[in-house]
């Protein structure tokens, strides 16, 4: 995963722009700042309007409007890609937006293996804070940029799935796609996109 991490921008003359992308899941919303991709909502009645309050809590003295830069289109081909099942890891440029914790737990996620799953005290102990589960869920539920730091990996210690920003339907989705595609190559088989 490269990053170019901060807490806060600062006024910029770009504005960050904003892309809706198609997928079998739904609509994906991508917004971008000049260094990269800082958020990623996850398909929703309101994902637009949610996307749009993420920015402006985290970025607030920058305007955002529909655009594409190279990291833009770079993310849309990289999706596609993932959703073919022709890709496993994304390389296009991030620029993450997090406290050194969150960071450190996205970081951790990021390691989950394409395919497997981990539970939140699977993740606490990967990065050293074995004591901070519940501050590790908290984290995770703050991902900016899911799938990408793919927090769908994460399940409960009992092996259930846990709450989801894109719904459980949506991470069981994300979940069998790996899945099929982590299996020999001559019996994938591609889930339907939920419901």
């Amino acid at each position: 995963m490269r990053t170019n991490d901060r807490k806060r921008t600062r006024p910029g003359r770009n504005p960050i722009l904003v892309l809706p992308v198609p997928t079998p899941i739904g609509r994906l919303v991508l917004a971008a700042t000049s260094k990269g991709v800082c958020r990623i909502e996850l398909p929703g009645p309101n994902s637009h309007l949610l996307a749009n309050v993420w920015l402006a809590l985290h970025f607030p003295n920058s305007s955002h409007r529909v655009g594409i830069n190279p990291a833009l289109k770079q993310a849309t081909e990289e999706f596609e890609a993932y959703f073919l099942g022709d890709l496993e890891q994304f390389s296009f440029p991030l620029d993450t937006v997090g406290t050194e914790f969150q960071r450190a737990v996205w970081h951790g996620v990021s390691e989950i293996p394409f395919g497997e799953t981990r539970s939140y005290r699977d993740v606490a102990v990967a990065i050293d804070r074995a004591r901070a589960v519940r501050a590790v869920g908290a984290a995770n539920a703050a991902n900016p940029l899911p799938i990408v730091v793919p927090c769908h990996r994460v399940i409960g210690s009992d092996g259930t799935l846990t709450g989801y920003a894109g719904g459980l339907e949506t991470k069981r989705w994300l979940l069998g796609h790996e899945a099929s595609l982590a299996e020999q190559p001559a019996t994938r088989t591609h889930p339907q996109p939920p419901a």
